[in-house]
């Protein structure tokens, strides 16, 4: 039993850091994607409060997107027919585009509410969604790219371990 609390800690942990390191790296993909869209650049601070507040109220959002969607998935799940699990499959693809759509709306807004420029004049709603796009794509990459090498450096462990033991 104590082992497994340790290796809870021990998850505790490793999601904190993982999440400090995903905030620093949204607040420097969030302030380079300003820089080269508007010709000026926020401060990092003000960058990783923009994604800490826009990545909060994006939570909220899923979990409430998750409630109305998820409902019906349940359901299809346990009749366990094909064409049910079809239809929650397709469901839950609509569930995440338009998560994804609340995500980049979110963070538009949230772009245009703090961050003014050197003029102190607001950016606008249609720069900030356009910043907000490209941030989503910038983070999305290197979402992908972090799971590949991830991905790679798991089987390549897994591998090792399975030549050594046999």
């Amino acid at each position: 039993m104590e082992q497994l609390a340790a290796f809870g800690g021990m998850i505790l942990v490793v999601l904190a850091v993982m999440v400090v390191l995903g905030l620093l790296l949204g607040g420097l993909v969030l302030k380079v994607t300003v820089r080269l869209l508007q010709g000026f650049s926020p401060s990092f601070g003000k960058s990783v409060l923009v994604v800490f507040l826009a990545g909060v109220a994006g939570f909220v959002v899923n979990i409430v997107l998750s409630m109305v969607m998820g409902v019906g998935s349940n359901m299809a799940m346990a009749g366990a027919d094909e064409a049910a699990m079809a239809g929650a499959m397709m469901a839950s693809l609509g569930a995440m585009a338009i998560s994804l759509l609340a995500s980049l709306f979110i963070t538009a807004l949230f772009v245009n509410l703090m961050i003014q420029q050197p003029t102190g004049q607001p950016i606008g709603y249609g720069r900030s969604c356009l910043i907000s796009l490209l941030y989503l794509v910038v983070m999305v990459v290197i979402g992908i790219v972090a799971s590949i090498v991830l991905a790679l450096v798991v089987g390549i462990g897994a591998a090792g371990l399975a030549s050594v033991a046999g």
